[in-house]
């Protein structure tokens, strides 16, 4: 008869650290078996086997609770592998407890000593999570290295501290730390965009509001403007038809004195020749002894129409009304688009120093001033020739800032606004054109009415 071998007497470790490292152990041997032949895959299977019943005789030296779980935990683990490589049907006895814990060497099995040291807690509790890490190592692995089984936050810090023991661990933790790392990155991506995007919006908003703001204040200021050129067209009206009334009313005394002079004149002549002819009529009337109540009256006639003579000699006209330096201006102001050369420069001339100067009354500048705003105004401007606007914009221009912001002034600068906005504005179309001088003048002119 052949001699059977004797069965296998499981080794007892002698701590939970010893029990950690071998199922490190048992951990890379199945994740480095390259034999797939049934009897290798029988013989492993049966190493695990034998190493879960190992686990289970150390509980007789495991006096501490937290190692008896890290053990009864790895049997636990084992056992559900075993039952999921069992093929033939087989059920497998998955409740394997710990052997109770033993005070005396006496109680052990056969061959068995107590070890020498016993760990302590500390050594216990790395051994525990080094065995926890190391299964998380293995199932990530088995996963094809799949994301959701790597670490992150604490657990990521703890195994960070157990990766120089185990090579897996060691994959294991940088992975998980560079999976922890994109996620950062990607979490700060997403958290700087939704601030951009945040500031973005509330720019946006602002930019809304204030634009809206802006738009209801052009708005008021065109209705504004729009009320303020109304009126001053109004009032331009009546200043135009008050300045031709009195142009009338100078124009119509002026020539009813003339007319008054032309007949004193024409009646100083009708004595005069009355007078010659009475004269004459003496020289040959007959002596006084002949007629005395004829030569009488003849005399006396002579002597009425000597004293009518005298006196109309004596008469004088009155006076004209005497104009001021910027009416005599005013009655001029067309000649600066008249026909003449030397009568535009002329007045042009005065006109400047009129205005820029001040060789007129502040009265007479505005009244000047307003009959140039004028000229500027429709349809007026449209009769001007290019010269005529020319000069128009040129004296205008030389009038300075100071003086347009005169209380005294605020009507007329307001008019003045209108008018040059109509020039260039969309009511213009085009069929005001000017030189490039003209031009230059019309800035001028705008900026000093700001």
């Amino acid at each position: 008869m052949t001699e059977t071998a004797p069965p296998l007497q499981p080794d007892i470790f002698a701590s939970i650290a010893d029990i950690s490292h071998a199922h490190l152990d048992l951990l890379r041997s199945s994740s480095q078996r390259s034999d797939d032949s049934p009897q290798a895959i029988e013989a492993f299977h049966n190493r695990v086997a034998a190493f879960r019943d190992s686990v289970a005789a150390a509980g007789a030296r495991l006096g501490q609770e937290e190692d008896r779980e890290a053990a009864q935990g790895i049997i636990d683990y084992w056992s559900t592998q075993l039952l999921t490589w069992s093929t033939n049907g087989a059920r497998l006895d998955l409740d394997l407890p710990l052997a109770p814990y033993l005070t005396s060497d006496k109680a052990l099995p056969a061959g068995a000593t107590v070890a020498g040291s016993s760990t302590g807690p500390a050594t216990a509790q790395d051994a525990r999570a080094q065995i926890r890490i190391g299964a998380l190592a293995y199932q990530w692995r088995r996963s094809n290295r799949a994301p959701g089984y790597l670490l992150t936050g604490n657990a990521l810090v703890e195994a960070a501290g157990y990766r120089d023991k185990d090579p897996e661990i060691e994959a294991f933790v940088s992975a998980s730390t560079a999976a922890e790392r994109r996620a950062r990155h990607i979490r700060i991506g997403f958290i700087v965009t939704l601030l951009l995007s945040v500031a973005f919006a509330i720019l946006a908003v602002l930019s809304f509001l204030r634009e809206n703001e802006a738009r209801k204040e052009a708005d008021r200021l065109r209705e504004q403007a729009e009320e303020l050129s109304a009126d001053n067209d109004k009032r331009a009206q009546r200043f135009l038809k008050a300045d031709v009334q009195l142009q009338t009313e100078r124009f119509r005394h002026e020539a009813e004195l003339k007319d008054l002079n032309d007949q004193l004149l024409a009646m100083k002549r009708s004595l005069e020749e009355a007078q010659t002819k009475l004269k004459d009529a003496l020289k040959s009337a007959p002596a006084p002894t002949a007629n005395p109540s004829q030569h009488q009256f003849l005399r006396a006639s002579d002597a009425v129409l000597t004293q009518a003579i005298d006196q109309s000699r004596s008469y004088k006209l009155p006076p004209p009304p005497k104009l001021t330096a910027g009416e005599q201006l005013l009655a001029n102001v067309n000649l600066i688009d008249g026909p003449n050369g030397n009568a535009r420069r002329a007045t042009t001339d005065n006109l400047v120093r009129a205005l820029r100067d001040g060789t007129v009354s502040p009265a007479d500048q505005r009244m000047l001033v307003g009959a140039l705003v004028n000229m500027l105004a429709r349809p007026a401007v449209q009769s001007l020739t290019l010269t005529g606007r020319y000069n128009v914009l040129y004296i205008l221009s030389t009038i300075t800032q100071a003086q347009w912001t005169l209380p005294d002034w605020a009507a007329l600068r307001e008019r003045a606004r209108v008018v040059t906005a109509d020039l260039v504005g969309p009511n213009a179309q085009n069929d005001l054109p000017m030189g490039t001088e003209s031009q230059k003048f019309y800035q001028q002119l705008v900026q000093r009415l700001q």
